[in-house]
């Protein structure tokens, strides 16, 4: 376990899970420039308070982790 390294403790995983819950979605997408436009869409789709909310939930976080002895939470 290294809690510092965690993906637990990182933000950007919760907007990535915003960014795949939309392109599923848009349903089966086959080819690769289609997806890797699709995803250039929900990425410019992120609002700032769909960031701030994915930092402002950092204590909580860190609090589970600290509770679990830095073992993966439900985030």
């Amino acid at each position: 376990m290294n809690p510092p390294n965690s993906p637990d403790l990182n933000p950007i995983e919760t907007i990535w899970r915003i960014i795949k819950q939309r392109l599923k979605s848009r349903g089966v997408i086959f080819e690769e420039a289609v997806l890797r436009r699709a995803i250039q869409e929900e990425w410019d789709k992120i609002t700032l308070d769909e960031i701030n909310r994915a930092i402002s939930t950092m204590p909580d976080r860190i609090a589970a982790l600290n509770e679990r002895n830095g073992r993966p939470i439900p985030y």
